[in-house]
């Protein structure tokens, strides 16, 4: 039976503690951490620390913008913003698409749908962009997808760069405003 080389304790058998599985210490063995004959418990102890540093790491990316588009001269970027609206086909568009698909022409029942999403969609974009303080949304980008494999769903997101620039319009300053509070 060996010995954990941090706790001293017994690994293995029935007495002793438990032995990593071989994943753990291929990972620790990855990160640097692993000594021969480490316990599990020794062994998740000095992950700790690293699973911490890795936590830091997401946070500050989760918190860092990037964006394509160049902000105007004088604007400042305030981040990304989204849009989004899910919404059900329901079965008589998707009757009346078969029929049009068959026959070769254009579904106006479907094309309606994701007018409306789309609309649903921008509006909550403008609103979560006022929200931010931005008068401006740079870099639109707009994906239609269906949500539910065949079940009807569609779903509608747009992003965007919110800015706001240095002379906002008077009356959005005064929305923006309220909105901040």
């Amino acid at each position: 039976m060996a010995t954990c080389p941090i706790c001293g304790e017994r690994v293995g058998g029935l007495t002793g503690r438990r032995m990593p599985d071989e994943s753990m210490i291929q990972k620790a063995r990855a990160a640097g951490l692993y000594r021969e004959g480490m316990c599990a418990s020794c062994l998740a102890r000095a992950f700790s620390p690293a699973e911490e540093e890795q936590a830091r790491m997401q946070d500050a990316a989760d918190n860092f913008f990037l964006s394509p588009a160049p902000v105007p001269e004088g604007a400042t970027d305030l981040g990304l913003v989204t849009g989004y609206c899910i919404l059900g086909t329901g079965p008589l568009p998707a009757l009346f698409s078969s029929v049009s698909d068959i026959l070769g022409m254009k579904s106006s029942a479907y094309s309606e749908k994701a007018q409306a999403a789309e609309r649903e969609a921008l509006a909550l974009l403008r609103e979560n962009a006022l929200r931010k303080g931005a008068d401006a949304v740079y870099c639109i980008r707009i994906n239609l997808t269906e949500a539910t494999s065949g079940k009807g769903m569609l779903m509608m997101s747009v992003s965007g760069a919110a800015v706001r620039r240095a002379a906002p319009a008077a009356r959005l300053a005064d929305i923006m405003a309220r909105l901040q509070k």
